[in-house]
């Protein structure tokens, strides 16, 4: 199901496709798509880096932090982190002098970027040599601001730090166990308040038979986390099991038909599908003597390494595919050398009990959690943490510089069917004054617009009028274009002069008014006026 097609739109005149697919569904009765949404810049801007981002994924390890995850981090310390047996918490230790230098100020951030330098297993305790600078071999991690609130300025408060600075929200009661609340940095209490939200991430299929349908996606944020479709995951449930993800969808239950309702269905339920693996054998009555997988196995069942070391993993209900809500999701399952660096133990299990308490403190504060509800559901994951900014980013959805018809304008120009009334609602900057030559008012687009250069450069738009309009001899703004050719002194711009002047010369002032060369006349010699 494309955009492009005329009908249904949203609030901001974007063609509507998940309206437009149940239309279509209510016609048909049954209904199997992709979505694209062609029409809709923010779609149509995101398509490639995401694409590219949820591919490497699967070839990246589950411990690294992910771009849009909550993470606790501190900006930076010498030694090693080790349990302070006296203090009876995890401490700043020193090898050098054999002491403990106190607790680290940990704060709750926004993950913004990941580095482009490699990230060895290592580097979770101790930094390895980088041939780039912080900047380029770091994480970008932002304050997490209040999501309640209107002040975001902790966002402002930003660092790039390398992994052994950042440590799993999921395990923050591990990491501030015996820091007392008082001491506890606010953002602390700011991301334990979004961890009963949700997001989806990339609806890319529709299909249904009529009146009920789905939703395929390819990832989901669950409080902290973001999760993808081949993640191995832990599930809630007496000995965390490990399910990974096949499938994530959002269930349509009776589609409302009416394209003027807010809603598209009466009931939505998102569910995560997949096989399910546990560290011990249940039997069924079909399978008495349940067999482990063999090395072969685990390593083409798990894209996690290692994962044999976590000792036998069977199949939990012979191996057919579980389904299951996201309250039943915990997060990701690391691997064990991952494991074994941040918590010196291979149990998946510790941070369990943290998660739950953080959900239930969630409800208790949240109030974007509906009556009745127990999670909150985002459209997208800057509206879940409630934040304008990332990586100096305006990234509100409703911000005041969105000009929904200038990028409608531009992405015609971009697939080649614009016309003269898109060109000027593009508003890509020009000479607004009489041309001396013949030329297209985007000759020069290549230098301010990529996006819309890329369509420039695939089409002919050179030629913006009409064959009537030519007819004319006049440009689009109604200029005799045969005007000023052949002007001595003319040259073509080239990539060292993109200065650009919307007056003649003789049109602009010089200097100031106290200055010379300015319009001001001193008071003694201006005309007098009876």
């Amino acid at each position: 199901m494309t955009s492009g097609e005329p009908g249904i739109v949203d609030k901001e005149g974007t063609p509507d496709v998940f309206k437009m697919a149940v239309a279509e569904l209510r016609k048909r009765g049954s209904l199997s798509t992709a979505i694209k949404e062609a029409s809709s810049m923010d779609w149509r801007a995101e398509r490639p880096r995401l694409d590219e981002y949820l591919e490497k994924l699967d070839m990246q390890p589950a411990y690294l932090p992910r771009v849009g995850e909550l993470a606790l981090w501190t900006t930076g310390f010498e030694g090693e982190l080790a349990w302070n047996p006296t203090t009876k918490s995890i401490q700043i230790y020193s090898p050098t002098d054999g002491q403990y230098h106190g607790t680290p100020e940990w704060r709750a951030g926004v993950v913004g970027q990941v580095p482009e330098e490699e990230v060895m297993l290592q580097d979770l305790v101790e930094t390895a040599p980088k041939s780039s600078g912080i900047n380029y071999s770091g994480f970008r991690v932002e304050t997490f601001p209040d999501p309640l609130s209107m002040d975001k300025s902790y966002s402002l408060h930003y660092r790039y730090v390398p992994l052994k600075c950042i440590k799993p929200f999921n395990a923050y009661e591990i990491f501030l166990q015996g820091i007392p609340r008082t001491q506890l940095h606010p953002s602390i209490e700011y991301a334990m308040t979004i961890m009963s939200s949700f997001s989806l991430l990339d609806k890319y299929h529709f299909q249904g038979t009529w009146p009920d349908a789905s939703i395929s996606c390819r990832g989901i944020f669950i409080g902290a986390e973001l999760l993808a479709i081949g993640d191995a995951v832990r599930l809630h449930t007496p000995s965390v099991d490990i399910m990974v993800i096949d499938t994530i969808n959002l269930h349509l239950t009776n589609c409302i038909e009416d394209p003027t309702s807010p809603q598209l269905a009466e009931e939505y339920k998102v569910r995560i599908s997949g096989k399910v693996y546990a560290k011990h054998a249940s039997k069924s009555r079909h399978d008495i003597h349940p067999q482990p997988l063999n090395p072969d196995q685990v390593a083409d069942v798990f894209q996690t390494l290692g994962m044999t070391d976590h000792g036998s993993w069977y199949r939990v209900h012979e191996g057919k595919t579980i389904t299951v809500s996201q309250d039943m999701i915990i997060g990701r399952c690391y691997e064990p050398d991952a494991l074994q660096l941040l918590f010196g133990t291979l149990d998946c299990t510790l941070d369990v009990a943290g998660v739950l308490k953080a959900r239930a403190y969630s409800r208790q504060v949240d109030h974007r959690i509906a009556e009745g509800k127990t999670w909150f559901w985002g459209d997208f994951r800057t509206q879940t943490l409630a934040i304008d900014s990332l990586n100096g980013e305006d990234v509100g959805h409703y911000s005041e510089t969105r000009d929904v018809k200038m990028w409608r304008a531009n992405l015609k120009i971009i697939d080649g069917d614009a016309n003269p009334v898109d060109m000027r609602m593009a508003k890509i900057p020009g000479d607004p004054g009489r041309p001396s030559k013949p030329k297209s008012s985007f000759a020069e687009v290549g230098k301010l617009s990529k996006l819309v250069s890329t369509g420039l450069g695939g089409t002919d738009v050179s030629n913006t009028v009409s064959e009537a309009e030519e007819g004319s001899g006049q440009g689009m703004y109604g200029e005799d274009e045969g005007e000023g050719e052949g002007e001595e002194g003319e040259e073509e711009m080239n990539e060292e002069d993109q200065e650009e002047f919307v007056a003649r010369l003789d049109q602009l002032r010089g200097g100031t008014e106290e200055s010379e060369g300015g319009d001001w006349v001193p008071e003694s010699k201006r005309p007098k006026h009876v």
